[in-house]
């Protein structure tokens, strides 16, 4: 059947969708949810049938993301036709009800996701089963290489290839920017991808995004590695490892996070750009993602699952139980860095060590030297780490000549100060989260806290503890209603 687009201008959130007219979907015997194929131009999508009469017989009407994938026009003929439901939903099925999938099964499961053949109830079916029946060792395996396979592949034809990846969930731990310029000016090959802040105040490609765009296309990341030997780049705006977006965006509203999932996600995009060497953090503890016990866990299934992908691992497990820098925010966590870069004595001391130690940790597993702490002290302390940045700055399409102390962060601030003298004894992680969303970041590149003291500190009455910032009076007087509510500094009181 022979229909006209009409552009409905309407976004699904997820799953390809379609309206028809009750009449059209009565002639192909289509009920609501039903799947259609779409054929425009060469190109062919699946899609999901609506039932509406504000559609006319002849017309398809269209939502934004079937438009954007097919590439149509309005009054475009598009031609449409019945689809069954996919296997892959009774794949499902049988996981849920708690028999293993095989490879193929995996395969067929993540190819549907990919070409938007299943729903987004379909895809929580998928996540859900995973969460509630757990997936093995050689299940999660094959997932990560479906996850890798059905998107794009970075292959650099050059060594060493290596990475550094952390699980997530501390505020400001944002190492990579250092790291990366001090592995790339020793030799390396980093092709770094960085995932945004989902629920946190920045994720490391909103704070590289300060400096310079990062949506890139996988031949200029090419291009930029292979010349400078690194990139900081947002994965989510690559064809690399795709699934992995959709089914995110079905985990958060549920707030499951299951093993193989987490792994997987991981994984699949290191092997995907062609790492390696990888360093992976796992941080444990209070308001971090992990117990450490689930560190343990997830240690054990990432050395197994990355030697049959033959990459090299190394697990660093640490206590995330409190910030890491000073600054919360893509903007002050950009500053921190480049602080940190410049040498600068107000770059955070533990930003700094920590990035120090981990480049060198890699530095050897690399085979570049064997005192690699030395090496990237000594790279970082004579400059050839900040001139490397500034390289891939310039690379991609950003200014190269900005100085930390040029960085602009929010005009509108205040400030909480201690109510009584003592030390440090928390920090808690959780409610600095909790603050800087409300203060706008990371939307808001500006916004985000500035945080002066750390546990073991300590703290005189009246003292500052900490700095609010953010773009709108309004969005600070949300953060600064939250944070006197919910102060995330327990200090105990000097006896």
């Amino acid at each position: 059947m022979r229909l006209k687009t009409k552009i409905l201008n309407i976004e699904s959130g997820g799953p390809l969708v379609v309206a028809l007219n009750p009449v059209v979907m009565k002639e192909l015997d289509l009920g609501p949810s039903d799947r259609v194929r779409l054929m425009a131009e060469r190109k062919y999508a699946v899609a999901i049938a609506d039932v509406s009469s504000m559609i006319k017989p002849d017309e398809i009407g269209v939502f934004e993301e079937v438009r954007d994938l097919l590439n149509i026009s309005p009054g475009q003929p598009i031609t449409i036709i019945p689809e069954e439901k996919p296997v892959a939903i009774q794949h499902i099925k049988k996981k849920m009800s708690g028999q293993s999938l095989t490879k193929d099964e995996i395969f067929e499961i993540i190819t549907d996701i990919v070409d938007n053949r299943l729903t987004t109830s379909e895809i929580a079916m998928f996540v859900a089963s995973a969460y509630i029946r757990d997936f093995s060792i050689s299940e999660t395996a094959h997932l990560t290489r479906a996850m890798a396979e059905t998107g794009e592949m970075l292959r650099l034809d050059v060594k060493p290839v290596v990475d550094v990846h952390s699980v997530g969930g501390v505020p400001g731990n944002r190492t990579t920017l250092i790291i990366v310029p001090i592995l790339a000016a020793a030799g390396c090959y980093v092709p770094k991808t960085a995932s945004r802040a989902i629920t946190d105040p920045a994720g490391t490609a909103d704070v590289m995004e300060v400096f310079a765009p990062v949506t890139l296309d996988l031949e200029k990341i090419k291009e930029i590695v292979l010349k400078h030997r690194g990139c900081i780049v947002w994965g989510g705006g690559l064809d690399i490892a795709p699934a992995d977006d959709d089914i995110i965006k079905v985990e958060q509203p549920l707030q499951l996070d299951p093993t193989a999932m987490l792994i997987a996600s991981i994984l699949a995009k290191k092997y995907a750009v062609g790492s390696k060497y990888l360093l992976m953090e796992i941080p444990y503890g209070a308001g971090t993602k992990c117990t450490r016990k689930r560190a343990d866990i997830l240690e054990k299934k990432f050395k197994t699952i990355s030697a049959s992908l033959g990459l090299d691992i190394k697990i660093q497990k640490d206590d995330g139980s409190q910030p890491v820098g000073a600054g919360v925010g893509p903007a002050l966590e950009a500053r921190d860095c480049l602080w940190v870069l410049e040498k600068n004595p107000s770059g955070p001391k533990d930003l700094r060590n920590k990035s120090l130690e981990m480049a060198g940790e890699l530095l050897e597993m690399a085979g570049i030297t064997k005192s690699g702490l030395k090496l990237a002290t000594h790279i970082l302390d004579s400059g050839h780490a900040l001139k490397k940045f500034k390289e891939i700055v310039k690379a991609q399409g950003g200014k190269p000549e900005v100085k930390a102390n040029s960085i602009e962060i929010g005009k509108y601030d205040e400030s909480i100060y201690a109510e009584n003298s003592g030390i440090v004894h928390a920090v808690d992680n959780d409610v600095i989260k909790h603050i800087g969303r409300h203060l706008g970041a990371p939307y808001d590149k500006k916004a985000g806290l500035y945080l002066y003291k750390h546990v073991g500190d300590k703290v005189k009455e009246g003292e500052k503890l900490f700095s609010l910032y953010a773009e709108s009076g309004r969005k600070l007087a949300e953060g600064l209603e939250y944070a006197e509510a919910n102060n995330p500094y327990k200090i105990n009181r000097k006896r």
